[in-house]
């Protein structure tokens, strides 16, 4: 198989294109049919785990790899844009077979529309707002401020990517005897964007109506600044998702959480102990009033645990993964190669010339 993964959306999509469709569980695999759906193993002795194996090297298609080991008959299931807060859920189970990793594309591809429609669906979301934040490499920045300004000769300039974050959510997820949401952040990233587009890592492909767009005035046909390469674009657009995890987070509410905060909190410090400071992991924990904090990191991400406690224990509990952007050997090195990538078509300075001296030596 080629390491360049193009995924298109497919006909077959659009039967979960309406709201009534997103209530529905999502179909297991079809009987004999062995869909492949398998995350890399990330782990390394000299970095702490996160839960359930998530990686900041993951991308899409790996997250929903790891979603889909957790347990449970009844899941709920939620897709949620971060920047435009539209979102759709759907009623799940992962324990009836796996579904390929291409799932997830055609998931998230049938939330976007792809011709002209109502602007809102019967649930009120407006997906279409996500397509306003998608810019092609030749605009001179993103929506969010990160600098683009490929040149025009770069064989990349014209190609086009989301710039929104998006997030996975799956609950029930039992830790300790409790239910938790476990929440999947996936950012985009330009170094993984570089790499998909030289085939050397996957390239998450999409669609959407031009129409819904920030490609400019469709009657004097200027470009817009998101899209300044807009002349030759069709009525339905392909443009790259070239999202990692950038932090996974468990959260829990409810009364007399104590125990349970307790019991995860001595977990966490035992099975990570090379990554915490002292050797108590209930040293900033208070039985009492159920309030407390453990702090695990590794130099290149963070866990944090903290437990909220009200009159009778703690009543909320959350546990966050994350690595500072910029500041990872990861993200330096994507940095790196979007960098390098982008600066390949410049044009190079003329070198010097030395005119020769009267012996018609130089």
């Amino acid at each position: 198989m080629d390491k360049r993964t193009r995924i298109a959306a497919m006909a077959a999509i659009l039967a979960l294109s309406s709201p009534a469709a997103a209530q529905q569980a999502t179909p297991p695999a079809a009987a004999g049919q062995k869909p492949v759906c398998i995350a890399p193993d990330a782990r390394r002795a000299d970095r702490m785990s996160w839960f359930n194996g998530f990686d900041p090297s993951d991308d899409l298609l790996s997250a929903w790899c790891r979603i889909q080991t957790l347990p449970g008959q009844k899941l709920r299931f939620n897709v949620l844009f971060r920047s435009t807060q539209v979102h759709r859920s759907w009623d799940t189970s992962f324990e009836g077979g796996t579904l390929p990793a291409s799932r997830i594309v055609e998931i998230i591809q049938s939330l976007l529309p792809t011709k002209d429609g109502p602007v809102a669906g019967e649930d009120g979301m407006e997906f279409h707002r996500v397509l306003l934040n998608v810019v092609q490499l030749g605009a001179e920045r993103t929506p969010g401020g990160r600098i683009l300004g490929f040149p025009s000769i770069h064989p990349a300039s014209r190609e086009l990517f989301l710039s929104e974050p998006i997030q996975l959510r799956v609950k029930p997820v039992v830790l300790a005897g409790h239910p938790f949401a476990l929440t999947v952040n996936l950012t985009p990233n330009l170094g993984a964007l570089a790499l998909g587009l030289q085939g050397q890592a996957t390239d998450v492909v999409l669609q959407g109506w031009k129409g819904r767009m920030d490609a400019g005035n469709r009657f004097t046909g200027k470009c817009s600044a998101a899209i300044p390469y807009c002349e030759k674009l069709g009525e339905v657009v392909s443009f790259h998702a070239p999202w990692l995890v950038s932090g996974v987070t468990l959260e829990a509410e409810g009364e007399n959480l104590t125990a349970v905060a307790a019991s995860i909190m001595t977990q966490l410090g035992s099975s990570q102990s090379a990554f915490m400071k002292g050797s108590n992991p209930l040293a900033g924990f208070n039985a009492k009033s159920g309030k407390g904090s453990l702090t695990l990191t590794d130099g290149a991400s963070t866990m944090r645990m903290e437990a909220q406690g009200g009159p009778g224990g703690t009543n909320r509990i959350v546990i966050n993964w994350s690595v500072a952007e910029r500041e990872g050997a990861l993200y330096k090195r994507l940095d790196e190669i979007y960098t390098a990538f982008r600066n390949a078509s410049k044009p190079k300075p003329d070198p010097k010339v030395m005119a020769p001296d009267s012996l018609g030596r130089l």
